[in-house]
């Protein structure tokens, strides 16, 4: 297994694809990072914005309480002050209101500047960060090749047997190898089988059996599951007819990781 990977790193190709993968995720981690921060930056300006209007807003609420008490001052002190002062005094509250009024409108349109240009900013990553991901998609998805499908009977000892005669065959075995992948995931995967005759019919087995394809929902004739561990490895699955089978040409799909992986056919007479 060594060996083969030294092999596949001597090959410039083979090196090439995986500095591209590596990359590929750094960026999409860096792009992520930044975007964390950006969106830190937005939420720390819209907490400043919060205090700071809580805070012209208690000063203006001082001011109206201030505005009120002189006016139950100028109930008390009618008698005391003259006309003229109280109404100075009245003037220069209400200027001050204005002023405050207008700072409190400059900051909020400041603060409504700063979280368009952040949303922009965003919204630009987002759209970057998609590319990306579009992209790791694209390169986790996994190859399967070399499938080979075998048409069993059995004899009456329960022996098995190969078979191209349509009404004997009993079962479908069907091997097929899968290319290592490092950015797919390492877990338990689901590969699910189509058998469909020389007139496009699905053939059904026991089970209901349905999956995911673009979007779309494909109905199958069996699955299997199986561990994969990002290295290149062979699996067979048998499926196990309900109906005897006509004569004719018959396709098989490999269906996996919600796309068709390969396809191949076999005739029986």
């Amino acid at each position: 297994m060594i060996n083969k990977i030294k092999e596949l790193w001597a090959d410039s190709t083979n090196r090439k694809v995986i500095i591209l993968f590596i990359g590929v995720v750094i960026l999409l981690i860096i792009s992520l990072f930044f975007q964390q921060n950006r969106m830190e930056q937005q939420m720390q300006l819209k907490v400043q914005f919060i205090e700071q209007k809580n805070m012209l807003r208690d000063e203006l609420d001082d001011l109206i309480d201030e505005h009120d008490d002189l006016l139950d001052e100028y109930g008390d002190l009618n008698e005391q002050l003259s006309e003229k002062d109280i109404s100075i005094r009245y003037l220069a509250n209400i200027d001050s209101l204005l002023v405050l009024n207008e700072v409190l409108v400059l900051e909020k349109d400041s603060v409504v500047k700063v979280n368009k240009d952040i949303n922009w900013k965003n919204y630009k990553l987002n759209k970057q960060n998609k590319k990306l991901s579009d992209k790791v998609s694209k390169g986790s998805v996994l190859e399967v090749f070399g499938v080979e499908v075998e048409t069993i009977r059995y004899r009456s000892t329960g022996r098995e047997l190969a078979t191209k005669f349509a009404k004997k065959v009993q079962k479908i075995r069907t091997c097929f190898s899968i290319s290592a992948n490092q950015i797919s995931d390492a877990e338990i995967k689901t590969i699910y089988l189509q058998i469909v005759d020389g007139g496009g019919e699905l053939v059904l087995g026991t089970d209901t059996l349905t999956t995911l394809v673009a979007d779309s929902i494909y109905s199958c004739t069996s699955s299997a599951e199986f561990e994969y561990k990002n290295i290149e490895m062979t699996h067979c699955f048998e499926w196990e007819r309900v109906q005897v089978l006509s004569p004719g040409i018959y396709q098989i799909n490999l269906i996996i990781d919600g796309g068709i992986a390969a396809q191949t056919n076999f005739k029986l007479r």
